[in-house]
């Protein structure tokens, strides 16, 4: 269930043509027919003819010296057509970008490079890493001849926890020397002083353990090399095609141009997961090349899991508040160690994100944030929804409840007392991002009054309270506060690799941002097709595009028919995360439009030799002003191919729009010494009423109630379900899901009857009301809303576990999140001694 408070802003808005508007209806999803009827394509769908398949080796230790690999028995078998292993690709081929900026014991030193190869090369450095490939007629064999590979291992010691490894016992790239290949250290405003000045110091420590997003389709490609021309054509699922496909043909050691990547309009679902997946990318190409056929592979769930590479933030947390007994927040103080697994990849710059959330919805002026990267023996971590924002929130919020504990004052209350208000949008950061609009104290006094109504007999009424707790169950909630930041910018994303002292000099000229590219074209029945540089993960792009032409070209929106381009016909640009493409494609959508209105107009005044001013566009179609003269978009598509080349055709215009931030002076200062920009704040509060069993430590969500804003709703349909989606995973991370690993490097979760997926079962009815606040710095107003739930979820759930047992005066029961069942009963056990 769902309901509505519009603002102000809201109520007045009318559509520019003051006819029904298609953008702000919940208009069902175009892609969802197809999906319901069968009639989407997957990567499991696209077997080329005459296609091979892949298996491969992987190792059983986290590790291990590989001493020898005999091949010879899988090379005998008749249905064998290649064998691969690191000695093999290495002969042809690049290892896969990788690195970091700068070793963190080396002050100023060089960039760090790790070498990572398709396959292990001379060593495995975690479970699941691929040691060799096998290419046969079919997945079957391909497994039965995999199993004929005799692989010679000399194990060696593991480091498996990311406080241990900062001790460089075991280092897992001896070439480094050290497990921490990566500290920043950022201090904003004057930390030492306001923690020196401040009536206390409350402090506390939080884990966050490894969880992801496991999508149901799991990671797949589909190569196919051409001799004649000396490229490749690759189906495959990744995420971000057009952005890390250099992960691909730099590893291949071809241009850009010789390596098309090709995304399906319909994946499986990713959540970040799958940017990671360019191994698979390359060693299907490698074998298609030696082999001059297809070759596919597609991860098995076991091979997903296990070591997939789509693990994501493994944090231990220290975190300090400074605060004054009237209840005032005066500075902050947050460090944290990132256990990254085996090599930093892609995602190193998640440890940087929660910059742009560094005080949540809080003034707080004097902040330290510091962190240390460590590589361990585990798979290596990559994106996931959220990006490291969701575990900095979880900690925050943690010790404001903590602090507000220790000023014996209501937590709702002293965060009230410490929000950014209405007047002070749009509001600077410490850290220099800027939220754009919103009011964040009427957010949280909305949910406390959902809340005080089940406190008059509903689920928190004070003798339905006692009376379960006669039964061993404590239920309670409490409100927290939430900041889901939106459309990123791309320049900051390799501070890490950036020398520091150059940011010091940094002109705003030299600021490189990515822009969203989509072309338009009107086709010769008069109807429109869109092409989307951005590949998608089940958001609706489609669907988005679709609503937003049909109003700015006056159309309905079955009239026009949106597609993707490969990794070739599209330029680099940043692509579906961060949650942008609401922003960036409305944008997009609008400057199309205008370009493409501005030709239609100019040919027609062209056809009828008059000036542009004697024509106007509306609804479809150029009119001759003071005339009955008039030409439709299928006439005009008509007389443009009669008229014009096909490369010169005025009915095709592309658009590149600009990251709304580069635009803006007031990001100037982030921009240039490259902090995270995110330049749109959607905003809300959540308030899940929980239940805990004392005696089990098992954990009931009642029902879970949250107030959203994400600025203009384009769709709300797709908002809700966003959401929902959302708050399914953030549900699994707080309570249930853990890539857990013993001391010796093996994983316990390798099938989902270990890694605990979040079923109906133990999704509670979700109550979300919204409210609208556009934003200043968009074109519709609009926010990101694609990571929302996950973020905030976690937090919530664990600040009202917290409040449930509170009468047991328990120490910060759920100081780790998942908050599994035995934590609960530990930190209960530890309470009674």
């Amino acid at each position: 269930m769902s309901t509505s408070h519009p603002t102000e802003a809201e109520t007045d808005a009318e559509p520019e043509s003051g006819g029904e508007s298609f953008t702000g209806q919940g208009l069902p999803r175009v892609e969802d027919h197809r999906i319901l009827t069968g009639e989407a394509e997957y990567i499991h769908d696209i077997t080329p003819e005459n296609c091979l398949h892949m298996a491969l080796v992987r190792s059983m230790h986290a590790h291990a010296e590989i001493a020898a690999i005999d091949t010879a028995e899988a090379e005998a078998h008749p249905d064998c057509e290649l064998v691969l292993t690191a000695d093999d690709i290495k002969a042809e081929y690049n290892p896969m970008p990788t690195g970091v900026g700068r070793v963190a014991t080396g002050e100023g030193g060089d960039p760090v490079e790790l070498p990572e190869w398709s396959l292990a090369d001379e060593k495995a450095r975690f479970v699941g890493e691929p040691v060799a490939a096998v290419v046969a007629t079919d997945r079957y064999v391909a497994e039965d001849v995999a199993d004929l590979i005799d692989v010679e291992y000399e194990t060696m010691d593991a480091v498996a926890d990311g406080m241990d490894a900062r001790d460089d016992d075991v280092v897992v790239h001896e070439s480094v020397g050290t497990n921490v290949v990566d500290n920043e250290h950022l201090e904003f405003g004057d930390p030492d002083a306001a923690f020196a000045d401040a009536d206390r110091v409350v402090e506390g420590e939080y884990t966050w353990g490894r969880i992801s997003g496991v999508p149901l389709e799991t990671a797949g490609a589909v190569a196919r090399y051409d001799d004649e021309t000396d490229s490749f054509d690759i189906d495959c699922n990744i995420q971000l095609h057009t952005l890390v496909d250099d992960m691909i043909y730099e590893t291949l050691g071809y241009a850009a141009d010789d390596v098309r990547v090709n995304v399906p309009a319909d994946v499986g679902g990713s959540y970040g997961t799958k940017i990671g997946i360019h191994r698979y990318c390359c060693l299907t190409a490698m074998a298609s090349q030696q082999l001059e056929r297809p070759v596919k592979f597609e991860e098995d769930r076991i091979e997903n899991l296990q070591g997939g590479d789509m693990h994501s933030s493994d944090r231990t947390y220290e975190v300090r508040m400074a605060v004054d007994d009237d209840g005032t927040m005066r500075g902050l103080d947050v460090w944290f160690v990132d256990d990254f697994g085996a090599y930093p990849r892609y995602p190193i710059n998640q440890v940087l994100k929660p910059l742009s959330v560094l005080t949540n919805s809080y003034e707080i002026a004097d902040v330290s944030y510091e962190y240390d990267l460590v590589l361990t023996n585990k798979t290596s971590q990559t994106a996931y929804r959220g990006f490291g924002v969701d575990p900095h929130i979880y900690a925050l919020e943690m010790i404001v409840d903590k602090a507000a504990r220790e000023l014996d004052m209501d937590p709702s209350e002293f965060r009230r007392r410490n929000l950014i208000t209405p007047n002070q949008m749009p509001y600077r950061l410490p850290s220099h991002n800027l939220y754009d609009s919103g009011d964040y104290p009427a957010t949280l006094d909305r949910i406390e009054e959902i809340i005080d109504d089940e406190r008059d007999g509903g689920m928190l009424d004070p003798e339905v309270v006692a009376e379960k707790r006669e039964e061993g169950k404590y239920r309670g909630v409490q409100p927290s506060v939430i900041i889901e930041p939106g459309a990123s910018g791309s320049d900051w994303t390799d501070r890490q690799r950036t020398d520091k002292d150059d940011l010091e000099e940094r002109s705003r000229d030299e600021v490189d941002e990515l822009p969203e590219h989509l072309r338009a074209e009107i086709r010769e029945d008069g109807s429109v097709r869109a092409y989307l540089a951005t590949d998608s993960s089940g958001q609706g792009h489609q669907t988005l595009v679709s609503q937003l032409l049909a109003d700015e070209l006056g159309v309905l929106p079955s009239d026009i028919e949106v597609d993707y381009l490969d990794s070739v016909d599209a330029p680099t640009e940043y692509g579906s995360a961060a949650s942008r493409m609401a922003v960036m494609l409305s944008g997009a959508t609008v400057g199309v439009t205008e370009r493409l209105v501005a030709n239609l107009e100019a040919l027609a005044a062209d056809h009828w030799d008059v000036s542009t001013d004697d024509v106007s566009y509306q609804d479809g179609t150029v009119d001759r002003l003071g005339t009955n003269d008039s030409l439709s978009l299928a006439e005009l598509a008509e007389l443009d191919a009669a008229v014009n080349d096909a490369g010169d055709r005025r009915t095709r215009v592309r658009y590149n729009y600009d990251h709304p931030a580069t635009n803006l002076e007031e990001f100037d200062e982030a921009l240039t010494r490259k902090y995270p920009v995110y330049p749109t704040a959607a905003f809300g509060a959540n308030a899940p009423i929980v239940e805990v069993d004392a005696e089990t430590g098992e954990v009931e969500i009642l029902k879970f109630y949250t107030v959203r804003d994400c600025g203009t709703m384009l769709n709300p349909m797709i908002v809700e379900g966003q959401a929902h989606g959302g708050i399914a995973q953030g549900i699994g991370a707080a309570l249930l899901e853990e890539f857990g690993y013993e001391d010796d490097g093996q994983p316990q979760a390798i099938t989902l009857f270990d890694y605990l997926l979040p079923s109906i079962e133990e999704m509670p009815v979700i109550e979300m009301e919204h409210t609208e606040t556009p934003s200043p710095f968009t074109e519709t107003g609009a926010k990101g809303v694609g990571e929302g739930g996950m973020i905030d979820a976690p937090a919530s759930i664990a600040t009202s576990i917290n409040a449930a047992l509170e009468p047991l005066s328990a120490d910060e029961p759920a100081d780790r999140i998942p908050v599994a069942p035995d934590h609960l009963r530990k930190k209960l056990r530890e309470r009674d001694k």
